[in-house]
């Protein structure tokens, strides 16, 4: 029987804690800075919508639903009683894949990274891969 220290537990047991797991993939940490400078004033720091109910992205099933419809609305934005503009112009391929991956995977969400091949897929669809808003 091989006795482990209680300083490699207790490091363990600290990083879990602290997601340091998710929190090191680069991706996600480019999300996460491209989160704060263009999606923090509407969606709040834990995801919970800060203007009205609709911006919530925590325990969202469009989050963590299939990702083509959380990168489409993401690139072409959404219209209805909770308006997102379209970031397609100003993000490349990769800072949505990042951005997606982030909040598919921050707070209580647990869903698989996207990839910027899967944006491109997306991109190259069109404006009308667009669902409307759900009732």
């Amino acid at each position: 029987m091989r006795i482990v220290p209680a300083s490699v537990i207790t490091a363990v047991v600290v990083a879990a804690l602290l997601g340091c797991g998710k929190t090191t993939d680069p991706s996600f940490q480019q999300g996460q800075e491209i989160f704060k400078a263009y999606c923090l004033a509407c969606h709040g720091l834990n995801g919970g919508g800060v203007l009205y109910q609709k911006s919530a992205l925590n325990n969202s099933a469009l989050v963590t639903g299939d990702p083509g419809q959380v990168i489409t609305v993401i690139l072409y934005g959404r219209q209805g009683s909770g308006t997102m503009p379209a970031w397609g112009k100003k993000l490349t391929d990769q800072e949505v894949a990042a951005v997606a991956t982030y909040i598919r995977q921050a707070w209580s969400n647990q869903a698989d990274a996207v990839t910027a091949a899967m944006v491109a897929e997306v991109r190259a669809r069109g404006e009308q891969g667009v669902s409307p808003e759900p009732s």
